[in-house]
């Protein structure tokens, strides 16, 4: 019984990591033949593929130059719907949905694992220590069922976050028209021909989160970094050596002071939430003690999204690239509690003095 269970999410798990594999393999033997090289081996565009693969579950890359750490967080989307199409096999043949989620999520790290082993090659490797332990999680997640019943102010909070993260990547959008000219000249430069165009915008599109999370960043007074030394807000521009990318010409290269009021807008985002909260509960006790134990985790999947929304890109001097992690929560985490006392503390104290006048 437990043989055959073992079994079956083993053969899940590789069918998982086979409906992720496959198609980039695909995209990847198609960009090498039609690249015309002469000096290549059919074996390169199989470890091309092994390495998409591996960033698209976020996995830091060590190459001759650098690293490469920052990776599109929308990438992620894929493997992980391909994780949750087998959980229904394996939930069959386990008695606990816990047992069948760690088992699976267990093969299909171990799997990811010999493919960052198998695919190093020329000083381009996958992180093998970070490698298990990203792609357990992934498969974790994937594979969890949430209770929007009892995670409430949690799912309120992120949908009203992804509203401002989609509004701030239109921002973005409209920065990119205001540099068009900037954007065709890098692109007749790049010169990547239809394949490589196409390609080019694809990974563009994957990397739009990141690009979002940096945007955001600015236009609420935080700001974020484009390599060593470098510093993007509304009151500073510093900016060193930037690489021929398309998404760089819509960088900001004026002072916007106006910006630095951007973080009222997180106390009203906070405030927004406060008002959600007291549709189903008045006591402010329980509204304080609700709001602790679910903005944890709202203040967690920022963090770790931000994480890995930024990092380093090819080379020492373009590090960090993105938000500051903890920087952008720790502004969040100063607007919460300003809006926790402007909108639930202050009216509850006049209340009470009220009631007692």
């Amino acid at each position: 019984m437990i043989a055959g269970a073992l079994g079956v999410s083993f053969r899940q798990a590789l069918r998982s990591v086979s409906l992720t594999l496959f198609p980039l393999a695909f995209v990847a033997l198609f960009t090498w033949a039609s690249a015309g090289s002469t000096s290549g081996t059919t074996s390169d565009p199989v470890r091309a593929a092994a390495w998409l693969f591996l960033g698209a579950h976020l996995i830091p890359f060590a190459v001759p130059a650098g690293k490469l750490t920052v990776l599109p967080l929308l990438a992620v989307i894929y493997p992980m719907w391909a994780i949750r199409r087998g959980l229904p096999t394996v939930e069959a043949a386990f008695n606990k949905i816990n047992g069948a989620r760690l088992v699976y999520s267990f093969w299909y790290a171990l799997l990811c694992e010999l493919l960052a082993l198998a695919s190093i090659h020329n000083g381009v490797s996958a992180n093998l220590f970070l490698t298990p332990i990203i792609t357990f999680f992934i498969a974790m997640i994937a594979t969890l069922k949430f209770d929007r019943s009892r995670n409430r102010i949690l799912y309120f909070s992120l949908y009203l976050f992804a509203i401002v993260l989609g509004c701030a990547t239109l921002a973005f959008a409209f920065s990119l028209y205001g540099h068009w000219s900037d954007l065709q000249s890098i692109s007749v430069v790049l010169g990547g021909g239809v394949v490589g165009g196409i390609l080019m915008t694809l990974l563009q599109l994957l990397y739009l989160p990141n690009i979002g999370f940096a945007t955001l960043s600015y236009l609420t007074g935080i700001g974020f970094s484009f390599g060593s030394d470098s510093i993007i807000n509304a009151s500073h521009v510093t900016l060193g050596q930037v690489p021929a990318l398309p998404f760089v010409s819509a960088l900001p290269t004026g002072i916007h002071k106006e910006l630095n009021y951007g973080i009222g807008l997180w106390g009203l985002f906070f405030i927004l939430i406060f008002a959600f909260m007291q549709r189903r509960e008045h006591s402010i006790l329980r509204l304080t003690r609700n709001y602790i134990s679910q903005i944890i985790g709202f203040f967690l999947v920022i963090a770790v999204i931000a994480y890995f929304s930024a990092g380093e890109l090819l080379t020492s001097n373009l590090n960090p690239v993105g938000v500051i992690w903890w920087r952008f929560v720790a502004y969040l985490a100063v607007a919460s509690i300003g809006a926790s006392i402007v909108a639930l503390y202050i009216p509850a104290l006049v209340r009470r003095v009220i009631h007692r006048g």
